[in-house]
């Protein structure tokens, strides 16, 4: 384990690897106020060679901190609208997912209701969603869950989405089945068509929109918790589609794991103006 480095010996420990500083006290304060490991080791590699593990010459300090506002900035405007992607995507699965099932506002705690190859994610779900709304009815403060048990004696599931994590609803809607999924994506469909002003003939999959789901949920917990975004490659390599990709001249055979190819399909779930400010 390494040991614990005062600010002055990290400050010596990176000039002994070649880096320079405008302002040493206001260089420590920084360190100080924002963690040595999170701005030294995310940052320094766009400015280091990785064969002598030094900085390469005349590189500063303020460089390294230039490119950390740059990320911090990008991080608050993508978690910005990646709560807007989360509230219409809960909207309009809770809408879709009840008109299937308004005679049984209850469905989502019976396991048939799940595609049976996710029968244990299914049970995860259940009991996950049983302790939520037990600790609702049961909590000292007012809340929507407590309203509805009280006077109506169920929770609708267009209540309790409200307080499910984004993970969990997109793993609730991995698991149902095709009725529901591709009953969201038609909805979805009319943000993409409005943001590219074209009319989407061909079927979009709930297995491509789940994918897209997947890496935007990483996205999110990736831009809440303050970890780095530049060169970020996320889990899911997306699916290609004509008419967000000819355009940009990214090709079939190339590479849709980063986040800006994530970006792109916030289409699919921001309005026009959304998407144009993003």
């Amino acid at each position: 384990m390494k040991p614990f480095k005062t600010l002055d010996e990290q400050i010596e420990i990176l000039k002994k690897r070649n880096l320079k500083f405008k302002d040493e006290i206001k260089a420590k304060r920084y360190l100080l106020d924002n963690n040595y490991y999170n701005i030294i080791n995310y940052y320094s590699k766009f400015f280091m060679d990785i064969q002598t593990n030094n900085y390469y010459d005349d590189i500063y300090f303020e460089n390294i901190l230039e490119l950390h506002y740059f990320d911090k900035e990008v991080k608050q405007v993508v978690f910005k609208f990646i709560m807007e992607i989360e509230n219409h995507f809960k909207s309009i699965l809770a809408y879709n997912y009840t008109k299937i099932f308004k005679d049984n506002l209850y469905s989502y705690l019976d396991i048939n209701t799940y595609e049976v190859k996710y029968i244990l994610e299914g049970a995860e779900i259940i009991s996950s969603f049983s302790k939520k709304i037990t600790s609702k009815k049961n909590s000292k403060e007012d809340n929507s869950i407590k309203h509805y048990i009280k006077n109506h004696k169920l929770v609708p599931f267009w209540v309790l989405v409200n307080y499910l994590t984004f993970g969990e609803v997109v793993k609730f809607y991995k698991i149902n089945k095709d009725k529901i999924t591709n009953s969201v994506v038609k909805d979805l469909v009319h943000f993409l068509e409005e943001n590219t002003s074209l009319s989407i003939k061909k079927e979009i999959s709930a297995k491509n929109v789940i994918s897209i789901l997947e890496n935007i949920q990483d996205l999110r917990n990736i831009t809440a918790h303050n970890n780095m975004l530049l060169n970020l490659k996320l889990r899911n390599d997306l699916p290609y589609l004509d008419i967000i990709h000819e355009k940009l001249g990214i090709k079939k055979e190339d590479n849709r794991q980063s986040f800006y190819h994530t970006i792109l399909f916030f289409q699919f779930f921001l309005t026009k103006n959304q998407y144009r400010i993003n």
